[in-house]
């Protein structure tokens, strides 16, 4: 039996599959197994009546077949321990994230099963034009999977989620895999087409809006009395995102921060000449007395972790030779101390004769719009094959090579060959 005020625990982008960086890949996809069961667990320990998933479940659409079973065991015991303890039948949602496939093919679908009942995923039926509404006792639901193009998707899809929401009762809640301008930090180069603007979620009727895609957690804030929530990752999904990462639980109206404990810690350092001109000597020497330090630390409280150094500055020097002897240097320090699993050196060092000034473009889609340019109305199409492209290579690029095979990359080609044979035409 569900409450009249029920409570929900919220998590998202779990990644469950990832194995970056590839020196540690094993570590890394058990880091992230690990947060996932320790989630469960707090989501037992709470006896919560509804879970929501806001995205990312999986790294790729193509997982192996380990990891959707282990996805649909934890899950399935989550289902059995509340009903075990409290006699509730919990509701599992979840939304597609980018990682996770398209509205097509999709990752989830590897989740499901007869028996699984307890299991929603909502989200995709309204992108492909068709009405969706999810009521529960005490809980009114509507989402949307990840869109490559949701700044447009969204306006066709508002009405259809308004009415989701309008002359009902409970807990209205709204979940999206997409970052929304004017709440999230976005990266640099991200087209304006693959946001939502703040704005545009004020008048949904919701209650809450939960958002996926964001790694890190966010403070809740309010919009014209809807409150937006971005429970973050529940695990570093790069060595360079902060945490703490967790979960949240939302309970009659306010919502709890429950961290998940980490398999292993990651620490971030930076050693900086700032704007001064220092020997690679110089850069060495700071660099192995943090590591030095770190380790001393792990040694102390018992604990394992992986550093990441970033290194800026300038020097006379030639940075990549630093950068092998430093590399070189740290893996056999990392060898002989047990404290210590991986080491990533990030050299951002620049050599003073060396520095060029370049344009100031975003990320990689700011560059390919400007290349892109010439081709005048072809440029949105082109634009178009380089974002499918991009998505695919997360999902099939060959382990060996990063490239796409030649029966992926043959419909892409055809698509560049119509675009240029309507350029020589015009």
């Amino acid at each position: 039996m569900v409450a009249d005020k029920p409570r929900i625990g919220v998590f998202s982008d779990t990644h469950i599959g990832r194995c970056i960086p590839r020196a540690v890949g094993e570590l890394r996809r058990k880091a992230y197994r690990h947060a996932f069961t320790q989630a469960v667990n707090i989501f037992i320990d709470e006896g919560v009546d509804y879970v929501i998933h806001a995205g990312d479940l999986f790294e790729k659409r193509s997982m192996t077949p380990e990891d959707s079973v282990f996805v649909k065991e934890e899950l399935q015991r989550l289902v059995d321990s509340i009903h075990d303890r409290n006699g509730k039948e919990v509701k599992i949602f979840a939304v597609r994230g980018n990682h996770d496939g398209t509205y097509e093919n999709n990752a989830l679908d590897y989740i499901r099963h007869p028996l699984a009942g307890y299991l929603v995923i909502l989200g995709d039926n309204l992108l492909r034009g068709l009405e969706e509404e999810h009521v529960y006792e005490g809980l009114n639901l509507a989402g949307l999977g990840y869109h490559p193009y949701i700044s447009g998707r969204f306006q066709e899809v508002k009405p259809s989620i308004k009415r989701v929401f309008a002359d009902k009762g409970g807990l209205k809640i709204f979940i999206v895999h997409n970052f929304v301008e004017g709440y999230h930090p976005i990266p640099p180069g991200t087209p304006s087409h693959n946001l939502i603007a703040l704005g545009e979620l004020a008048d949904l009727g919701a209650d809450i809006i939960i958002s996926g895609h964001y790694h890190g957690r966010l403070k809740p804030q309010t919009v014209d009395g809807a409150v937006i929530l971005t429970p973050g990752a529940t695990e570093a999904v790069d060595l360079s995102d902060e945490g703490p990462f967790g979960v949240y639980i939302l309970e009659d109206g306010a919502s709890r921060f429950k961290p998940v404990k980490p398999l292993h810690e990651i620490r971030n350092v930076k050693v900086s000449s700032r704007d001064a001109v220092k020997p690679s000597r110089w850069f060495m020497d700071r660099a192995l007395k943090e590591a030095e330090a770190y380790a001393s630390s792990l040694q102390g409280r018992g604990v394992k972790g992986i550093l990441r150094l970033v290194l800026t500055g300038l020097t006379e020097d030639d940075p990549y030779d630093m950068e092998r002897t430093l590399t070189s240097m740290l893996s056999e320090m990392a060898e002989g101390d047990p404290g210590i699993l991986y080491v990533d050196l990030v050299n951002r060092v620049e050599a003073v004769h060396q520095r060029i000034p370049l344009p100031a473009l975003g990320g990689g889609l700011e560059y390919a719009s400007e290349i892109l340019k010439p081709l005048g109305p072809s440029t949105a199409e082109a634009l178009r094959i380089v974002e499918e492209v991009s998505l695919l290579l997360d999902e099939r690029a060959s382990q060996r090579t990063g490239l796409l095979t030649a029966s992926d990359r043959s419909p892409f080609v055809e698509r560049w060959i119509r675009i240029l044979e309507s350029e020589e035409g015009g």
